[in-house]
């Protein structure tokens, strides 16, 4: 061989080992990196050439990377529809003072204490006093969930603004893996990046990912609406509706909003659900409660005689036609005015009605007419409730409909929640054991290329020197 092509070989290997040793210290530098995958070098012997990088493997289970993202969905589901139950349970949380169900008995408790002596404006005051306290507690209580609607609300539009920056750069990032195909380098960078977008995405939505043979994705919702396919991606708009729930369209036609189940959107729009069914049992409650202890006040007399008057008023700044949680105040402000009485002939001492009031603590069968329950039940939100507390009681109303419910389903995600973690974290840290950068696997190689680099040097160096002694003896 002549010295020539030894220079030639030896060159060629110089700069292959050089390329080796970049790839390892890029390894190196990026070990702690999140979302990088370590590369590896693979290195060709050709005859009378020497050593050729053939190529860089960047390590990647696309089976893992799925299973991680569809683990990912859930988990992100879990954790923000589980934060937001638990706000839920601590508007009504007793023990904390943010639940009435203290109130409502002690509501109840004074009617007894005015029934042992009706002429007592104190305890007939104190009575009142509780009412508005219960009042204010049932208005409290809605004022909270609707304050908590509307921050998730906001938070699915801000999602939504997310999920479409996302989906935009990967659309641009498929156009430059495209474009980038024989960079080798480049492109496993392109890729890293790529990788860690969609994994963001799968923070915030459950979304389909098809990895195309020229390494770009297409992505989709779950139901297979698309969000990126090829270069090109699809925005999701935001909107409200008249009861200001979130409206999430695709390409500002298909609502798809009951489509979305996981990411942190998807469990934002199921909490924005739990929230609508809690105040639609506390709306009845309160609809409930009123209509039947009016229906009983308004039948008897108070001290100075009144009779056919409502207990429970609607707000005069409430637009809306019936009482609920949200405008349900105490109408009778003189404590003269609570009908206690039957008997007209002794409003000083007769408490039959009274015990009528009293009575609907534990019952309100046979307060309403067939009519009247008709009429009642149409003009509430779900008409079993009503059913539920005539079959029972105000107060185990409030503590199955408007705790237990929530409370099992808050136990139930964070079960759910916790498993998912689990999953998610073993599916992860089989990853990283093939995609992660072992260091003292890199410092070998390192030591082997730089050895081998070495060798190569030593090469052009001898060569140079026997080229010289030659070009010597020539003169």
């Amino acid at each position: 061989m002549s010295l020539l092509a030894s220079l030639s070989i030896a060159g060629q290997s110089l700069l292959t080992f050089q390329r080796g040793i970049n790839s390892t210290n890029k390894n190196i530098s990026n070990a702690t990196t999140e979302g990088y995958n370590k590369e590896t070098p693979v290195f060709q012997d050709l005859p009378k050439s020497g050593v050729y990088l053939n190529k860089i493997i960047r390590a990647f289970d696309q089976s893992l990377f799925n299973r991680s993202i569809s683990l990912n969905q859930s988990v992100n589901s879990d954790k923000s529809y589980s934060g937001i139950l638990n706000n839920i349970e601590d508007v009504f949380n007793d023990a904390l003072g943010s639940g009435f169900s203290d109130a409502l008995n002690t509501f109840f408790n004074s009617i007894n204490d005015m029934l042992i002596k009706p002429d007592d404006l104190a305890t007939r005051s104190q009575f009142i006093a509780n009412a508005k306290v219960l009042v204010g507690k049932i208005r409290s209580s809605d004022k909270a969930l609707e304050d908590l609607k509307q921050q998730t609300v906001l938070k699915v539009r801000d999602q939504i603004n997310q999920i479409n920056q996302i989906t935009e750069q990967l659309a641009k990032l498929n156009n430059l893996i495209k474009t980038k195909t024989l960079d080798v380098e480049s492109s496993n960078e392109y890729l890293n990046e790529r990788d860690r977008l969609i994994t963001q995405l799968s923070n915030l939505i459950d979304t389909k990912v098809v990895f195309n043979e020229d390494n770009t994705v297409n992505v989709f919702t779950a139901k297979g609406f698309g969000l990126v396919v090829g270069i090109t991606n699809t925005q999701l708009q935001f909107e409200t509706d008249s009861n200001g729930n979130a409206v999430i369209k695709w390409n500002n036609t298909n609502d798809i909003t009951k489509e979305i189940q996981n990411g942190e959107l998807g469990g934002n729009l199921k909490a924005i659900d739990a929230i609508n069914g809690q105040l639609n049992r506390l709306n009845d409650f309160a609809t409930v409660l009123a209509n039947v202890f009016n229906k009983v006040h308004s039948q008897g007399y108070g001290l100075d005689g009144s009779t056919g008057l409502n207990f429970f008023g609607i707000d005069p700044n409430s637009s809306l036609s019936k009482i609920d949680a949200s405008n349900i105040i105490v109408a009778i402000e003189d404590p003269k005015q609570v009908a206690l009485a039957t008997n007209t002939a002794y409003l000083n001492s007769d408490n039959t009605n009274g015990k009528n009031l009293l009575a609907l603590k534990d019952s309100i069968g046979g307060v309403l007419t067939s009519t009247e329950e008709t009429a009642l039940k149409s003009s509430l939100n779900d008409p079993n409730n009503y059913d539920i507390i005539k079959n029972s009681k105000f107060s185990e109303y409030y503590n199955s409909q408007l705790v237990a419910i929530i409370s099992s389903e808050s136990s139930r995600i964070k079960t759910q929640m916790e498993n998912n973690q689990f999953l998610y974290d073993a599916i992860t840290e089989k990853m990283k054991s093939l995609t992660g950068v072992n260091m003292d696997e890199e410092l070998i190689n390192l030591t082997k290329l730089q050895r081998s680099y070495q060798a190569a040097a030593r090469i052009i160096t001898v060569t140079d020197e026997l080229m010289q002694t030659i070009l010597n003896i020539g003169k």
